[in-house]
């Protein structure tokens, strides 16, 4: 039996923001103005990979960036479907 979408949004809340300060969570902003952590990226391994130089090893401040605007990114994409359902 699939959970109904009605259901979903109420738990996650109004929308969505990604926590860039290293933690990389994402942030359920409930009605009443809270917050609640409902994920979080995970995945860093492989987005160091991306960024590795054979001679000098990862460029960890652009991993940390892709990191942030990935993070950034998915949160966005759900705010979007949630202001999209609730129309």
């Amino acid at each position: 039996m699939k959970t109904d979408i009605k259901d979903i949004i109420k738990f996650i809340g109004e929308s969505v923001r990604f926590n860039d300060f290293g933690a990389g969570y994402f942030w359920g902003k409930k009605p009443n103005g809270g917050e609640q952590i409902i994920a979080k990226v995970r995945g860093y391994g492989s987005i160091q990979n991306l960024f590795l130089d054979k001679k000098k090893g990862c460029d960890f401040e652009k991993a940390n960036q892709f990191q942030d605007d990935l993070g950034r990114f998915i949160a966005e994409a759900i705010t979007e479907k949630i202001e999209r359902e609730r129309t």
